[in-house]
């Protein structure tokens, strides 16, 4: 019997909620039962880095070049649906919506189909390392999330939007030519 239920996704008001330990638990049997011999999972994002936030678990489903239709298929498959956002992704690099339950606890999920060893794929792997070895990163940024939503930035898209400066800056720093 699977641990997991999918059930359809919950657009809610961003939150800034503590991280917990459940949520590493959640990525990976999300990622056990989403497991296909064509495809790699990470799971990226706050939710993978110990940084309080939305609690959503962001998940890169990673094909193989030229596989973008099959990893969409797959997730639907599953019951993954299209993007919740007045401005989703573009259909080459899309997010899929679920939500699951686990340990009698919902949880959202946002599938990112990335192409294996691309410069997205890249910039996760190393924006989660460094997150994970600055502890005083982190915090920043846990203060930054803190601040949209004191804002009254709620809706994902615009929370997604004003803590986005954050998440470049970062990106920019640790891509910096030596």
């Amino acid at each position: 019997m699977s641990k997991i239920k999918f059930i359809p996704y919950q657009l809610v008001p961003a939150s800034f909620n503590p991280w917990r330990d459940i949520f590493l638990e959640v990525a990976q049997t999300v990622m056990a039962e989403l497991a296909h011999p064509d495809f790699k999972f990470l799971h990226f994002g706050s939710s993978s880095f110990k940084v309080a936030g939305k609690g959503v678990i962001d998940i890169s489903i990673l094909y193989k070049a030229g596989q973008l239709t099959e990893a969409v298929e797959h997730l639907k498959s599953i019951g993954f649906s299209d993007q919740h956002s007045n401005k989703p992704f573009p259909e080459n690099r899309p997010r899929k919506d679920i939500a699951v339950i686990f340990k009698n606890e919902t949880f959202q999920v946002h599938a990112h189909v990335i192409e294996l060893g691309s410069e997205e794929h890249t910039k996760q792997v190393n924006f989660k390392t460094h997150m994970l070895n600055n502890p005083g990163a982190r915090a920043q940024y846990e203060a930054t999330k803190q601040q949209v939503i004191a804002d009254g930035l709620t809706v994902q898209d615009d929370y997604g939007k004003a803590k986005s400066p954050f998440v470049k800056g970062i990106l920019k720093e640790i891509t910096k030519p030596i």
